[in-house]
């Protein structure tokens, strides 16, 4: 029975790897929008979210050590669990990653050359969840809009292709307007005050 949880922890995990960018990536769906506005105005949901990545790369490296047994093999997957417990070290790691297109390509080149050693497969799961995990995570753009205009508002003042949008731009990526009175310079995407009506 214990085997067999195992097998099953060991399948449906690194599945998720697959189902969360096919699934989840760039959807602007009414319930997806919710939850892009809930990451980007609530730290904790933004915790919650930490939380569930390290108890899932744990619960993994523990389904592999149950299977396997004891081996040093297992101890890198198990520290990557366990540091994604500091919240402040796993925000800033997940937004640099987030953010970061070259640190994005290292990362995955090296989950590519770790999954060459069958022995680091546990550490190479754990690698790829916190890749896939900090896909999904919001960017500063939105965040930083989210605490200017609030939840309502920037639910109200966006559409759902603007969210969107922010909460997985890039560094220097366009800017959506920060209030009413100001527009966006399609030219540059910078933010540009309104002319004078009577001008």
């Amino acid at each position: 029975m214990t085997a067999a949880i195992n097998t099953i922890i060991q399948l449906a995990i690194p599945a998720l790897l697959l189902l969360i960018p096919l699934c989840f990536y760039r959807r602007k769906g009414k319930r997806f929008i919710r939850f892009y506005i809930a990451m980007a105005t609530g730290p904790k949901k933004r915790k919650a979210y930490m939380l569930a990545l390290s108890m899932i790369v744990i619960l993994f490296n523990f389904s592999c050590f149950a299977r396997e047994g004891a081996s040093l093999w297992h101890v890198p997957g198990f520290l990557i669990g366990m540091i994604l417990l500091r919240y402040k070290s796993t925000d800033a790691a997940l937004h640099l990653l987030n953010s970061d297109r070259m640190l994005q390509e290292l990362t995955f080149g090296a989950i590519l050359l770790s999954m060459m050693e069958p022995r680091l497969f546990s550490m190479s799961v754990s690698m790829a969840l916190v890749f896939a995990f900090a896909m999904m995570y919001p960017s500063d753009e939105i965040i930083k809009q989210a605490e200017f205009l609030g939840a309502e508002n920037l639910s109200m003042q966006l559409s759902h292709e603007e969210i969107t949008d922010l909460y997985f731009t890039m560094p220097r990526a366009r800017i959506v307007r920060h209030s009413p009175t100001h527009k966006c310079d399609g030219q540059n995407g910078t933010d540009q005050p309104e002319k004078n009506q009577k001008e």
